[in-house]
């Protein structure tokens, strides 16, 4: 059985990861693995030892990463996770396996290829305008997303679908890695895909949201998994 790689926060000192990511990857025949973020101190290089990853949202990434200082609005970062999950990504690329980056996942994705983030969108990008961070349910869609035609995103949503969102950060520059292949109605960037097709990000929870649609989302990240 193939193994989908799933990353995790620790929290009080305990492994913590999503339920919801879990069900998903075994719900499409696969088995899940998952991988906490060890200090590089006992694992220099994380193991490729699995055959997809799938990064998992959670709190933001630390500036320092992207060469500025923290804003006062910037909210909780675990800087351990996010040096882990950096080298754990470019270990995953380099060795060839296929990546998908929920959330967070897309804008560490981001930055450990050189991209950047706003650390809060609000006070940093006088553009964004619509609400990010809905208060309903994340099982309801709350606004929708333009999405690039003949992009691998449009394949499985079509070009105008509605998404759900949770989040204050976002990404500002893009990495050279990357083509942006959807944006909010107010430019804040909501997926990206990578030029040599192997890497896709998603600012969103498709795995909240439970329909058809979004889940075609994870069928078209584990059909690249031979």
């Amino acid at each position: 059985m193939k193994t989908i790689a799933i990353t995790s926060a620790i929290a009080n000192g305990q492994v913590v990861a999503e339920r919801s990511f879990i069900d998903i990857v075994i719900k499409h025949g696969f088995l899940p693995m998952i991988v906490a973020p060890v200090s590089l101190k006992i694992m220099p290089e994380p193991q490729v030892n699995f055959d997809g990853l799938l990064l998992t949202d959670g709190m933001g990434v630390t500036p320092v990463f992207y060469n500025e200082e923290p804003i006062p609005q910037l909210g909780e970062t675990d800087i351990h996770r996010d040096k882990f999950e950096i080298e754990l990504i470019k270990k995953t690329h380099a060795a060839g396996v296929p990546i998908l980056g929920i959330g967070r996942g897309m804008q560490v994705m981001n930055v450990a290829f050189g991209g950047s983030l706003f650390q809060d969108m609000y006070s940093q990008n006088s553009g964004a305008g619509i609400q990010h961070y809905q208060a309903s349910p994340l099982t309801q869609p709350s606004h929708h997303i333009d999405v690039t035609p003949e992009s691998e995103l449009s394949q499985s949503l079509g070009e105008h679908p509605y998404i759900n969102s949770h989040h204050h950060q976002t990404i500002k520059n893009i990495a050279p890695n990357f083509n942006i292949v959807a944006t909010a109605p107010d430019g804040i960037i909501e997926a990206i895909e990578a030029k040599d097709h192997t890497m896709q990000g998603i600012q969103w929870r498709p795995d909240k949201m439970k329909s058809v649609e979004q889940d075609k989302i994870f069928t078209s990240f584990f059909n690249k998994i031979n």
